[in-house]
């Protein structure tokens, strides 16, 4: 119990050293809103894809297919399910795209893929060959 209240203690000093306010992400201090600037910019360039995997037949598979996609560059992260045959990654659109990332996989882990549906970072989301322009126009 001693120990609880001397960590108590501490943790109150360094607050009071840093200032409660520098640390609130909530707050209007300038630091506070230039790293939330950060953050939603980061969450708007972010692109999202589905893929459907071919190929994986066991969970070890898809274990070895997520960590394949979380080591391509620009990959924030990867999530890939046996049960489905799907993957679902979301990375930054400025280092690399879909076709990159089925390549990637291709070579590192022997499995096909095919785009299911994408979204580059803009907002909307895209079926492959689907277009959002009007034909004939």
């Amino acid at each position: 119990m001693v120990f609880n209240l001397k960590m108590l203690a501490a943790g109150a000093g360094v607050l009071g050293f840093i200032g409660a306010s520098s640390i609130c992400g909530i707050c209007d201090q300038p630091a506070a809103r230039s790293a939330w600037a950060a953050v939603s910019t980061a969450a708007a360039d972010t692109g999202t894809v589905k893929l459907a995997i071919k190929g994986m037949t066991c969970g070890g598979c898809a274990t070895a297919a997520r960590m394949a996609l979380q080591r391509a560059e620009g990959v924030y992260r990867a999530e890939v399910s046996f049960e489905t045959a799907s993957a679902v990654v979301h990375y930054d659109p400025k280092k690399t795209n879909p076709e990159a990332l089925i390549a990637h996989l291709k070579k590192f882990t022997g499995y096909d893929a095919r785009v299911l549906t994408s979204d580059r970072g803009t907002g909307k989301s895209r079926t492959p060959g689907s277009s959002t322009e009007k034909r004939g126009s």
